[in-house]
């Protein structure tokens, strides 16, 4: 179910919630990133492009959020004291897009992984505003998924802020360390972005974060 955009920027910021986070694997974020924004899963394999395999792909299918891009609204590595389960990538995005009011915003009350055939669409979803009002905090914070519907397109790049990389503290056998080398890899396609002159979003701030 829609939330009106510029009504949840207001509730957002009356909740002191000023940014989106996306997590996902090394593979997906360097297509997000060679394609100049977040994609749907369902978009990335029409245009056939790279992504890791999930779990949760059928029920993304059969739930029809399979054209679907979801953000959260903290850091699940912050705030559970372990790795981000989606992924080491995670992308930081100020909340300002709101105020466009172009993209379709619907909020989950759980991860559509628990969802089942018995479901109706109020309890997937907080109908508007007023049911998020009233009942944001009788759902898990993680459970309020964010998932911008139907996108046929990368998006969300030109309010990107931070690029963050988990640190996995793994080593291989031959003293490769994972982390050097997710980053290494990282830098090198935004290196190349910057000197292709493409979107200037890429002279954000790169940060490694340790766990």
């Amino acid at each position: 179910m829609k939330i009106d955009n510029i009504k949840l920027y207001e509730f957002l910021h009356e909740k002191e919630i000023t940014h989106f986070f996306h997590a996902n694997t090394l593979t997906t974020s360097l297509t997000f990133i060679e394609n100049n924004g977040l994609m749907s899963r369902g978009l990335v394999e029409k245009l056939g492009l790279k992504q890791t395999i999930q779990c949760s792909d059928d029920k993304d299918e059969k739930f029809d959020v399979w054209e679907d891009i979801f953000i959260d609204t903290m850091d699940l590595h912050g705030y559970f004291p372990r790795q981000n389960l989606y992924g080491p990538i995670v992308f930081k995005f100020n909340i300002e897009f709101l105020l466009e009011d172009k993209l379709d915003i619907w909020i989950t009350k759980d991860n559509p992984i628990y969802w089942t055939d018995k479901l109706t669409m109020q309890d997937k979803y907080f109908q508007d505003i007023n049911d998020l009002k009233v009942n944001w905090d009788n759902f898990d914070r993680q459970k309020k998924m964010f998932t911008i519907k139907n996108t046929s397109e990368a998006i969300l790049f030109d309010f990107l802020e931070k690029i963050i990389v988990d640190n996995p503290n793994i080593e291989l056998g031959d003293e490769t360390h994972v982390f050097n080398e997710v980053v290494r890899e990282l830098k090198k396609i935004l290196l190349l972005k910057i000197n292709m002159k493409k979107e200037t979003v890429y002279h954000h701030v790169f940060v490694k974060k340790i766990i």
